[in-house]
């Protein structure tokens, strides 16, 4: 029975590598905003400078730009300087990571506090479902692959605080928010929500004491150390401004019909199956639960603090809940650090095949042949003027274009950006690929046009009137020459 014991222990940390093998590094890169947040870095540190104004675009350098990820972009264009698309993959691998080790302290954290002193391996198995959906949904090196760890640990420290008044943790907390307000200042506001919980459930049991006062108001001030001060903090109420973000997919609302959100809806179902033995009668964590019901249903993007903090009610359901009480009295438990190492070597030996075999970028979703078409021809070292969708417009950037906008959606909601039908270029590129499109090239005066294959054969007859042929044609779509159109 003890041999039984000891392989059912040490398989699980050999299992861990299996499962981190599975998280393919080719789902780690390739989104559109990852090339202009490159460019953006590779701008700053060639520059010596951090970004006010949105570069490469039709308005040159005078669109205001919000600097609300330069941490990010900055770190992000090191390593790809340093070694290329398998450095963008090294800060994947880390991000998630030190996220997973989050949120095993997250799960520990909640039976800590709940007065269990133990630590059943089946708390820990929610994290193997939840890690595989964080990575392949959110983890497309994008801001929110450290700013999810950063929240986490965050929540961590703040409940330890709770727990035990350490100052120790007290100060993790404000390195941590002004951390989180220089990477990813957008999301900074999640933290502010969960300090104002515990601030409101503190002085519901009359628990708040002046040293919690002095370490969130620090945490508070600290959000404000970065280069774009109240406004980067604020940034969430600049691009809901009259909704143009629900212009963007990740941004509209779930689909719960939809077959691919099949594991929204699960997790959903779970969640609301284990609230009833997770919440303890404890003002906190009513809460809590409302905030990530409400993140959780809200979109794609605010969907991530769903997966991210269902762990924390988990942990200690499982000791009450039907079905789940009996799972937690199995006798397997693998030592945790064990587990981390099996999940490491699964990290580094993806990081090593990475390294070995760097990826490509995928030619039939970005206009890889047709930039590389356009800029064999533009001799003089300028940037020509591109018009391509607003999902490849990053990447004509990061080539070597100026573009009408890109996923840095602020500088181009600006009435200065407005042109054509009263449209900010924002509009002019969501809704331009259309009958619209020959009217928008007229007043934008781009140099080059890039047309997806995929594009209605209507609306291709129609720009092809108005454009004449493409005048080159590669995996993603078609170029046309705007140049030599006759001018109007």
């Amino acid at each position: 029975m003890m041999r039984r014991t000891n392989l059912l222990n040490w398989s699980i940390p050999f299992l861990t590598f299996l499962l981190a093998l599975l998280l393919f590094p080719t789902s780690s890169y390739n989104d559109s905003d990852t090339f202009w947040h490159i460019e953006n870095g590779r701008y700053m540190i060639e520059h010596k400078t951090i970004l006010h104004h949105a570069i490469h675009t039709f308005y040159g350098d005078s669109l205001p730009y919000i600097p609300h990820e330069y941490g990010f972009e900055l770190i992000e264009a090191a390593l790809y300087l340093l070694f290329g698309w398998p450095g963008i993959y090294l800060l994947t691998a880390v991000s998630f990571g030190v996220l997973m080790l989050g949120l095993y302290r997250l799960i520990k954290i909640s039976r800590l506090e709940t007065g269990f002193e133990d630590m059943p391996f089946i708390c820990t198995l929610i994290l193997f479902p939840a890690g595989f959906w964080i990575y392949y949904v959110y983890f497309t090196s994008r801001p929110q692959m450290m700013s999810a760890f950063l929240i986490v640990w965050y929540f961590v420290w703040m409940r330890s605080f709770k727990m035990t008044g350490s100052l120790r943790y007290g100060v993790l907390m404000v390195l941590c928010s002004c951390s989180i307000a220089n990477i990813h200042a957008g999301v900074w506001p999640v933290i502010a929500v969960f300090s104002g919980m515990q601030i409101l459930a503190d002085l519901w049991e009359r628990s708040l004491r002046v040293r919690h006062v002095i370490v969130y108001g620090a945490a508070a001030l600290a959000a404000l150390v970065n280069p774009g001060g109240i406004r980067s903090i604020t940034y969430l109420f600049v691009v809901t401004r009259h909704h143009y973000n629900h212009l963007i997919n990740e941004w509209k609302p779930i689909d719960f019909l939809d077959w691919e959100n099949i594991p929204i809806v699960l997790m959903l179902l779970f969640f609301a199956y284990i609230l009833p033995f997770s919440l303890h009668n404890k003002i906190f964590r009513f809460m809590m639960m409302a905030g990530i019901v409400y993140l959780g249903v809200t979109n794609y993007k605010q969907n991530l603090f769903l997966w991210l903090f269902v762990p924390y009610f988990a942990a200690t359901s499982i000791s009450y809940a039907p079905g789940l009480r009996y799972l937690a009295k199995l006798r397997i438990t693998p030592k945790p650090k064990n587990v981390a190492y099996g999940l490491a070597a699964g990290l580094v030996l993806n990081s090593i095949i990475v390294f070995a075999h760097p990826p490509q970028v995928d030619d039939k979703n970005y206009p890889v042949d047709e930039m590389n078409y356009i800029l064999d021809r533009q001799s003089n070292g300028t940037r020509p003027k591109v018009l391509s969708t607003y999902g490849t417009s990053g990447y004509a950037m990061y080539r070597g274009a100026d573009v009408l906008c890109d996923g840095r959606e602020d500088p181009f909601i600006t009435e200065a950006s407005k042109s054509i039908f009263g449209w900010t270029a924002f509009e002019r590129s969501m809704y331009g690929f259309s009958d619209k499109l020959p009217e928008i090239v007229n007043a934008d005066q781009p140099d080059y046009l890039i047309i997806p294959i995929d594009s209605s054969p209507q609306h291709r007859k129609q720009w092809e009137t108005a454009f004449g042929k493409p005048v080159f044609s590669g995996h993603y779509g078609f170029v046309y020459d705007i140049r030599s159109k006759p001018k109007d």
